[in-house]
């Protein structure tokens, strides 16, 4: 039959290969590139002359599809159907085209549900959150035909300079496993591909820069950054993984076969499509400089293991040319289409590539929605000191607010967001080139790379009204959902006054005087520091990285103004990044981590300080001393980092004494996380202390609050492997729980591991789990350790490559 792909009674497998035998060779490279929308829309509709020239032969998929609908969500429900059907109906084999944006944070469109940032979603503990998170932004971006979602980001990210990382799950592969699979799931069942990335290692540069080079070693490719992604292949049948920029031992990973082939498609088993970075190609040829051409460049790629280019495909659009000449087999083009095709067919394109238009006012967001957003900000907020209980405050207290965060509401929003591609925009429609940062827009057409060439200059062009943008305000789209800024929101709580003192990062002390004379009148200091999210005019974002910790411009100097009045400070920090501040923690009363709240981040924050929100954050990264101690995380291995209670043996006044000038531990640990209730963790047992390298390791504890304070523990479980013929991590975490507890409430938490979840390579690079003995630990954070037990693994030593665990699912009981 010869159009058997059209019918949705076979089986995938077959409707690909059955329209592959269909396709001409220039076909199957179409559905291999991309493009941009400003390249086919202008004054909000589509050019249907340039539509021909760029999809006659079909075309893979429209990249950054979103920016279509930044004003108005009727508008790209509209030239969504208007595309699907010229695609659907007008080329020759009717294959639909995938729109595909970024997402991270929410539809980031006109009428989309904003939400808070993704490591406030790791800093909950709760992948149920993630879940719900993703499935409303999946629905959402659905709604108006939007089909592939260029998140989440579940890069390992140990660097807290790198500006990306307020985009990450954070340091620890087993929760951003969690984290991540839980988020695909939601997305990809609202019929939305989930492009995972960036793989592999994106994080971990040198210097903590933005592209630069990785120095990982084979070991921490598989055992650490690997392992979300192995964990969203398997677990999640992820769709679509991203190929990073960076480069690992002289290639870039879009053209390593060691890391694409090798590692993801023999090791992982991945099965579906690796896609470019934006402009990753152009890059090989302009940044790395390891082809001639941008054309070669492509043909490397090809080879290398990509199969799809973004956002404009001008060199995978010439492959046809190295087919026909025989430098590149036809088998490499194959691969790919394949691959391409069977996301199209897996989500349902060739059955309803259409938007229900009609359906659209009841699609977008709504209270309840927002509710989900809510309470991922208020489960989020890390109370990381609390001296002399001084959080909750007192009813009655007068309260100053001071600092550049008090009355904003943009700066709890995080970056790839909806309010954050406006201000990209509207940058560049006033040319404010030197501040807008966005390198994965780079359009071959237009070589010199200004705000222009990159698509800046085109985008308000696709509007029928290109004003809009500009009526579109940041503030009213973070007013409408409900969002106010925290100096409004204690103010409904408490008497307040408010100066901000100074800005996010400029140098100006002129209003200091103002900022103290306020805090000299109140009874405690609100003072909101950190930093801001986004492309432009930003302390953090894609490409806006850090060589210091420290709080940006004059805000140190401020915080130390407002201490030295003598009245009691509450340091609430904002940003994209952690700060190393331990000045302010020996100073200041109490300290709350809010990271990117996102719009009811001001709200929250409120019902926290004054008691009505408990604090139940806990965090996903470790917060150094200084920048002088990065790297520094927890599951360093053995030997090579901080000692704790684990591996404390290793210590040696001559040899490992730490730093001279500092301790040499962190400011605060992974998982730490205070609370006003108080929790007791107790009776940790081993139903077995004998196993086989294919049991389960099964513990249980109990957990009580033992305060008049309803709240929620984090009971977190840790593993150390002492047999090991290498090195191994002086702990690595297996599982959690978030158990909450009314007052004087107990709970059983039950934990049940597979032992395969345990693997790593031992000393002939075998991936193995061994006999031998190995800790486990329980507490509320990777250094407070309440109990530990020994195991004994006995049998043969067992492959488990590829074939590793990644969850497991605690049970919580009654006593």
């Amino acid at each position: 039959m010869k159009d058997i792909y059209k019918n949705s009674s076979y089986p995938i497998e077959k409707r690909v290969e059955n329209l592959m035998l269909q396709m001409t060779l220039d076909e199957k490279i179409a559905q291999l590139c991309g493009n941009l929308p400003y390249n086919l829309i202008e004054n909000g509709q589509i050019n249907k002359e340039r539509l021909k020239e760029i999809g006659h032969n079909g075309l893979g998929r429209l990249t950054q599809y979103s920016l279509v609908g930044l004003v108005n969500r009727n508008d790209i429900a509209r030239i969504s159907n208007e595309l699907q059907d010229y695609f659907v109906s007008e080329t020759r084999l009717g294959i639909p085209v995938a729109l595909q944006s970024e997402n991270l944070v929410g539809y980031p469109g006109e009428g989309g549900t904003l939400f808070p940032g993704m490591t406030n979603l790791a800093a909950t503990w709760d992948e149920k959150l993630a879940y719900q998170m993703s499935s409303i932004i999946g629905q959402e971006s659905h709604a108006v035909g939007i089909n592939s979602a260029m998140s989440p980001v579940i890069d390992v990210s140990r660097d807290p300079r790198w500006g990306r990382t307020y985009e990450t799950f954070g340091e620890d592969q087993y929760l951003i496993s969690q984290m991540g699979t839980s988020y695909i799931k939601g997305m990809q069942e609202q019929g939305v591909s989930a492009i995972a990335k960036h793989f592999l290692g994106y994080s971990e540069t040198q210097g903590g820069l933005n592209l630069a080079t990785e120095r990982l070693n084979d070991r921490e490719l598989y055992e650490v950054f690997a392992t979300p992604f192995e964990a969203a292949i398997k677990d999640a049948d992820l769709d679509a993984i991203m190929a990073s920029y960076a480069e690992i031992d002289g290639l870039p990973i879009g053209a390593n076969p060691k890391v694409t082939r090798r590692l993801l498609r023999n090791t992982m088993g991945f099965k579906g499509m690796l896609i470019s970075d934006g402009a990753a190609i152009w890059k090989m040829y302009d940044y790395f400089k390891i082809a001639r051409s941008y054309s070669e460049a492509g043909l490397i790629a090809k080879k290398g293991g990509l199969d799809s280019e973004i956002p404009v495909g001008n060199a995978f659009g010439m492959l046809g040319k190295y087919v026909r000449e025989g430098q590149l087999d036809i088998k490499y083009i194959d691969e790919s289409v394949r691959r391409v095709l069977t996301i199209k067919f897996k989500r349902g394109l060739f059955e309803d590539p259409y938007v229900k238009v009609d359906n659209l006012a009841v699609s977008m967001t709504n209270s309840k929605k927002q509710e989900v957003s809510h309470m991922i900000a208020s489960e989020s907020i890390v109370l990381l000191k609390n001296a002399d209980q001084l959080l909750p405050l007192d009813k009655g207290q007068k309260i100053s607010v001071i600092g550049p965060h008090a009355d904003s509401i943009r700066y709890p929003v995080s970056g790839y967001s909806y309010p954050a591609y406006l201000e990209m925009i509207n940058a560049s429609e006033n040319r404010d080139d030197a501040k807008v940062s966005f390198n994965g827009m780079i359009d071959e057409k237009n070589k010199n790379k200004t705000p222009e060439s990159s698509g800046y200059g085109f985008i308000s062009g696709m509007f029928s009204h290109p004003e809009e943008i500009n009526v579109a305000k940041v503030s009213t789209i973070i007013r409408n959902v409900g969002g106010i800024s925290l100096r409004e929101a204690l103010a409904k709580q408490f008497e307040v006054q408010y100066e901000q003192g100074c800005d996010i990062t400029d140098k100006d002390e002129s209003h200091f005087d103002e900022a103290v004379a306020v805090a000299e009148e109140s009874d405690v200091i609100i003072a909101t520091l950190g930093g801001n999210s986004g492309w432009v005019n930003v302390t953090g974002g894609e490409g806006k990285d850090r060589s210091g910790l420290g709080l940006p411009g004059v805000q140190q100097k401020l915080l130390e103004r407002l201490v030295s009045t003598g009245k009691p400070v509450v340091l609430v920090l904002f940003g994209p990044g952690i700060f190393a501040l331990p000045w302010a923690k020996e100073h200041v009363g109490a300290i709350l981590q809010s990271w990117l709240p996102g719009p009811f981040g001001g709200q929250v924050l409120a019902d926290i300080i004054s008691g009505k929100q408990n604090p139940e954050g806990k965090l996903p990264v470790t917060i150094p001393r200084s920048v002088g101690q990065v790297p520094c995380f927890y599951n360093h291995k053995v030997g090579s980092g901080y000692s704790d209670a684990i591996d404390h043996e290793t210590d040696d006044v001559i040899f490992t004494g730490g730093y001279v000038d500092e301790d040499f531990r962190p400011l605060f640990e992974f998982g730490y996380g205070m609370s006003y209730s108080t929790f007791k963790i107790s009776d940790f047992t081993l139903k077995e202390n004998r196993l086989s390298t294919t049991d389960l390791i099964k513990c249980e504890c109990t957990v009580v609050n033992i305060s008049n304070v309803t709240g929620a523990e984090v009971v977190q479980l840790y593993y150390h492997f002492l047999d090991a013929h290498v090195v191994r991590p002086n702990k690595q975490l297996i599982a959690y729980k978030k158990v909450r507890l009314a007052p004087h409430e107990k709970k059983r938490v039950k934990f049940e591991v597979k032992i395969n979840q345990l693997g790593f390579y031992n000393e002939n690079m075998d991936f193995v789990v061994e006999p031998g003995q190995a800790l486990i630990a329980i507490g509320d954070s990777s250094e407070k350790i309440v109990d530990t037990a020994e195991i004994y693994i006995e049998g043969k030593a067992i492959t488990v490559l590829g074939k590793r665990s990644y969850r497991n699912m605690p049970k919580i009981e009654d006593i």
